[in-house]
């Protein structure tokens, strides 16, 4: 569908990565034909002025995809994606927006400004492409072993074993690596690559002491090789399992400079769009869970990389999805394994449920044993990860005594009040009640006793190996509304339907005639907007006199919402007049609580010029008694 620059990293001249012109970012979205570029993704529709289609990002039997030419837009009303066109081919080839940039440039013949690069720079990315070239290379090697050769029979007659045809060997670019010292080293020395490179690299290991002149041999030998494949569906890295008795039984690619485990998931190069059409991610441990999984038509399973999960990776799945569900191994480990797995997930902004597979050990088995039907009914009985917890501790240890119980409630506490829903606390707190034979305010005080007593950030442990659906939602629901800013996540202050209403109306005014600006300010102020979208929405119309050609993912979808709504905005003074009156009148109303609500989340963004306003206007507020 695509085929990516093969000059986008040129070792000698390359594109300055830090800084695009503004004019040929414009230049590059002003030339691409949106409708044209989707239409390779999405069976598209006439309908009037846009286009209408099923959404790429979710699943949907009624379209709510919907393309604007005029304005160069695209949203979903069901799921809430869009923006524009850069938008779009960031979430659907995983690309940067460097990468969007320099692929419709060669495509609509759009000259790019290149940048000499420093000695250090050049030499980075001179090492970064030999990585990923001995990699590629090396990824071939052991597929074309698994796939043809004699010696790979062992391996075929493995995965022939495990349920895996030859249609997802090649989609996993699995391999084998032959019971050899320098099978490797042999056919990547004939391609120019020299031992010490795949010593660097991870793929090869220095006999005796390093330096002496001993000599190099293959890391992995007579395995099974699984390929690492990143977002860009290239080779970083391998993981392989023996097919005898020796020792270790898996063996990774250990960490280099370009290769960190902790920063991808396995399966991720296929499992990120299968996440978002379902809107949630299933996490498990293994290797051949995923390839069980997504061969069955869970495409959006996905596995740590031999590790505990981390921080990193936890960050990796919010960018594609709000709930996970955790589905490891039942056995003493895997159960440790998701419940650290549960804590740092949580702790990203992720809602964790917990899968339990019963007559099985793992994913992969179960499916063999009963089922993708049955799989579907563990599926629609996951728990949440509070509930998990606490099966978990009283099947270890059945609280027995009043004391014991209470101790179980301020063990589970901390959990309970990471829940932001009310009434999802509430359900774990009478949960609570009901299973200890406790009275729901007695619970309730308890965990509300420790509330008070918490401190504002708690600090959250990474835990080691050694110490180891998407549904339609309104569009006019802004109870979840976030903006996301390097990585963390900020929710906005309550904000009642009307003034949100007022708010949009007002943004669409401007966005249409960029003149109404003055206006605006001389009546309002610059940060007055109770919807943060809105106000980053705005604080680019200030600044630049535009819309942005590239923000954040949220704020992106917000103004593609905004911009396709069917709003009549005919009567445009009369409307302007409207707004501001309307803002002024809750303005008026609002609490002093509500501002300092406000503030605080203008701090969170990053946006202190608001936040000291709102603090100045909290201080006039204060002498006049209001």
């Amino acid at each position: 569908m695509w085929l990516r620059l093969k000059g986008v990293r040129d070792v000698d001249n390359r594109l300055h990565q830090e800084f695009m012109p503004e004019e040929v970012i414009e230049e590059v979205r002003s030339r691409a034909d949106i409708v044209e570029i989707i239409s390779e993704y999405v069976s598209l529709q006439r309908k009037g002025k846009n286009f209408l289609g099923l959404c790429p990002f979710h699943a949907e039997k009624t379209p709510s995809f919907t393309v604007t030419p005029e304005k160069q837009m695209f949203y979903c009303f069901g799921c809430n994606v869009g923006g524009n066109v850069f938008s779009f081919l960031m979430k659907k080839e995983n690309w940067s927006f460097l990468e969007c940039i320099q692929n419709l440039a060669a495509r609509y013949g759009v000259s790019l400004p290149e940048k000499e690069l420093s000695p250090r720079e050049r030499e980075e990315n001179r090492r970064r492409l030999r990585f990923e070239e001995i990699h590629e290379l090396a990824a071939e090697y052991f597929h074309n072993l698994l796939l043809k050769s004699p010696e790979g029979e062992l391996g075929r007659l493995y995965f022939a074993q495990r349920g895996v045809d030859s249609d997802t060997i090649r989609s996993f670019r699995l391999g084998y690596a032959p019971d050899r010292w320098d099978g490797l080293l042999t056919y990547m020395k004939a391609r120019g690559v020299q031992p010490l490179e795949l010593a660097e690299n991870g793929l090869a290991l220095e006999r005796g002491t390093p330096g002496k002149g001993g000599g190099y041999y293959d890391r992995f030998r007579n395995r099974v090789l699984f390929s690492i494949l990143d977002r860009r569906n290239h080779v970083i890295g391998f993981g392989g399992r023996v097919l005898d008795d020796s020792l270790p039984k898996y063996l990774n690619s250990p960490e280099t400079f370009f290769f960190n485990k902790g920063h991808h998931l396995y399966g991720m190069h296929s499992g990120h769009q299968g996440i978002r059409e379902r809107g949630y991610a299933l996490l498990v441990e293994g290797y051949m869970d995923v390839i069980a999984l997504q061969k069955a038509g869970y495409s959006n399973a996905v596995a740590s990389l031999g590790t505990a999960l981390t921080r990193d990776q936890a960050k990796l799945l919010r960018r594609y999805t709000q709930r996970v569900v955790l589905l490891y191994d039942s056995d003493e480990a895997g159960i440790q394994a998701a419940l650290r797995g549960g804590e740092i997930l949580r702790y990203a902004g992720i809602r964790v449920d917990v899968a339990t597979l019963a007559g099985a050990k793992d994913p992969d088995e179960f499916l063999k044993s009963y089922g993708v039907e049955a799989f579907e009914k563990v599926l629609k009985q996951v728990i949440g990860y509070v509930e998990f917890k606490f099966r978990m501790s009283v099947q270890k240890a059945p609280p027995q005594t009043i004391q014991e119980k209470a101790e179980l409630v301020v063990k589970l506490a901390p959990d309970i009040l990471k829940v932001s829903s009310p009434i999802e606390r509430e359900g774990y707190e009478r949960f609570l009640s009901l299973e200890l034979g406790l009275t729901l305010e007695a619970v309730q005080r308890e965990i509300a006793g420790l509330e008070q007593k918490k401190p504002k950030k708690e600090p959250l442990k990474e835990y080691s190996q050694q110490n180891q659906v998407s549904s339609e939602k309104n569009r006019d629901n802004i109870d979840s509304v976030i903006i996301c800013k390097n990585d963390d996540a900020f929710p906005s202050p309550a904000v009642y339907s009307g003034e949100y209403r007022t708010e949009r109306m007002l943004l669409r005014l401007l966005i249409e005639d960029i003149s109404h600006l003055p206006k605006i300010k001389a009546k309002l102020g610059e940060f007055f907007w109770k919807v943060p979208a809105h106000q980053q929405i705005f604080d680019y119309l200030n600044q630049e006199g535009k819309l942005p050609a590239h923000s954040e993912e949220q704020a992106q979808s917000w103004l593609a919402g905004l911009l396709l709504e069917e709003l009549d905005i005919s009567q445009t003074e009369r409307l302007l007049d409207d707004c501001i009156k309307g803002i002024l009148s809750s303005q008026a109303e609002e609490r002093v609580e509500d501002l300092q609500a406000r503030m605080v989340a203008l701090e969170k963004s990053g946006d202190m010029a608001g936040a000291m306003a709102l603090l100045k206007e909290i201080g006039e507020r204060l002498k006049r008694g209001k």
